[in-house]
């Protein structure tokens, strides 16, 4: 399975985690598009989103798996983002 590129966004009080996690992608073969912040909202656990239907489903699930992660599909305020696998990442990271 391909490995699709990702954007990780940090939402959690931690300063550095979506910088970290995307280091654990990284490793683990994935590559990173982009690493940010998500200040819309409170997100409630680490999740994977993809847009069902396309390539995005089986690769969001495929690093969701191999991480202890959810995935789900995108929700409202992502819907309209450009393509691609967006991770975004909680306190309950790593744990």
């Amino acid at each position: 399975m391909a490995h699709l590129p990702l954007r990780v966004y940090n939402n959690s009080t931690i300063s550095g985690l979506a910088t970290r996690a995307a280091e654990d992608f990284r490793r683990a073969g994935w590559p990173i598009d982009e690493i940010g912040n998500y200040p819309h909202g409170i997100i409630p656990t680490t999740t994977v989103y993809y847009r069902p239907g396309t390539e995005e489903e089986a690769a969001a699930k495929a690093l969701a798996e191999q991480f202890g992660m959810r995935a789900n599909p995108r929700f409202e305020g992502l819907q309209h983002a450009s393509p691609g696998i967006i991770v975004i990442v909680t306190n309950d990271y790593g744990r």
